[in-house]
């Protein structure tokens, strides 16, 4: 299918609500977006996410648990029907946000003295993206007026190059941006055009880029879908079946991070709108598409694109197009070469669940989570977190 923008919706935007469970593991968010008041009762129990304290690298993580559910069925896939998404048998975390430009630059500049070795110059975009310069010999900057906490957009392969470098712990040598999760030595190409690239992560990988299905369930799935215990998959990464609206900041009733009038201004910063999945991770449906790992079914040449998900920040096309409403949808993706770099790409990291010895630092003491501005604090109030692994 090809990729098609959506009609702005003229209703009011949904509020979210939250409620708050404290269990032994930790604190439970449900994340609830305010209906009709027969429609609220019955939602109380959707949307948990699991959301651990801001790391030592300032991503914030939800654990994508309910393991074992089940893939999309035809009627959630009514596009392309007969294909099958979203199953995973184990539970993993994803960062409730992208990549920022603030957090790239700390791997720009720690991994330039390698790339211009290896003969890359100043103007490298698949390193830099657009939000980061090189001047001369060494010198990294974030370019005037871009925003440290923007999306950070980036090639795939120097995304691999970041998810080996935060596995091996950061280490400033060039083995730990090289190897660990994806084998780089493997990013080459034969005379025919196809590729060699490594086709899924390394066993054992503490980091990595989602896969296809790790991405379709953090962003569409709902284990109370069709009613309590009842799973499925939203349309929508917004855990409903109707585009968010776009082109509108928050304060003006706007729901995703995508502009069609204004690109000096957006993207906007990660997490400025309310609008999440069921698991509480921001900006789906706007921001920078996502990378996924997972080797595209299609194209000309042999395993040399991946899958990305999610929209990204421009959106284009004529809103009263009829085709619109397939951005963003479960049943739309596309897919991106692996060295294309662009302002419109990056990444939203996964990893391991931390085992509860490593989450000790936050057990031993209380974690202030942040709270969307727009949540109806009559119903949540700020809590705090014991860092539920």
């Amino acid at each position: 299918m090809e990729r098609m923008q959506e009609s702005p919706k003229t209703s009011a935007p949904e509020r979210n609500i939250m409620r708050i469970d404290k269990h032994s593991g930790g604190i439970t968010m449900h994340r609830i977006h305010r209906r009709s008041p027969a429609l609220l009762a019955a939602a109380l129990t959707a949307c948990t996410t699991h959301a651990d304290a801001q790391d030592a690298n300032g991503y914030t993580w939800a654990t994508i648990d309910h393991a074992g559910n089940r893939a999309t069925n035809d009627d959630e896939l009514p596009v392309t029907p007969g294909r099958r998404y979203g199953a995973v048998d184990y539970e993993f975390q994803m960062a409730t946000t992208e990549v920022t430009v603030g957090q790239w630059f700390e791997f720009v500049q720690a991994y330039l003295p390698i790339d211009q070795a290896n003969g890359n110059g100043t103007v490298n975009d698949g390193l830099t993206g657009s939000g980061i310069n090189i001047r001369g010999i060494g010198v990294v900057e974030i370019r005037e007026g871009y925003s440290p906490n923007r999306a950070a957009d980036m090639s795939w392969e120097y995304a691999a190059r970041y998810v080996n470098w935060l596995h091996n712990g950061k280490v400033n040598e060039e083995w730990a941006f090289e190897t660990g999760v994806y084998d780089t030595s493997t990013f080459t190409y034969n005379a025919d055009g196809s590729g060699n690239h490594q086709a899924t992560r390394s066993e054992g990988a503490t980091y990595w880029i989602p896969s296809r299905d790790e991405w379709t369930k953090a962003a569409y799935y709902d284990p109370n879908r069709y009613g309590e215990g009842q799973e499925g998959y939203w349309l929508y990464p917004n855990q409903s079946n109707t585009r968010s609206i776009n082109n509108l900041l928050p304060e003006d009733g706007g729901e995703a991070n995508v502009t069609r009038t204004d690109f000096d201004n957006w993207p906007l910063d990660v997490a400025q709108f309310d609008t999440t999945s069921y698991f509480g991770l921001f900006d789906l449906d706007g921001g920078v598409g996502e990378f996924t790992d997972t080797v595209f079914e299609g194209g000309l040449n042999n395993n040399t694109q991946r899958y990305y998900m999610s929209n990204y920040w421009i959106d284009p096309f004529d809103p009263n197009d009829p085709f619109a409403v397939f951005f963003d949808r479960i049943d739309y993706q596309s897919s991106i070469e692996m060295n294309q770099a662009g302002n419109l790409w990056g990444l939203r990291l996964a990893r391991a669940v931390p085992s509860p010895a490593g989450s000790a630092v936050l057990a031993g003491g209380f974690i202030f989570l942040t709270r969307r501005k727009r949540v109806n604090h009559d119903i949540c109030k700020d809590t705090v977190s014991t860092g539920r692994p």
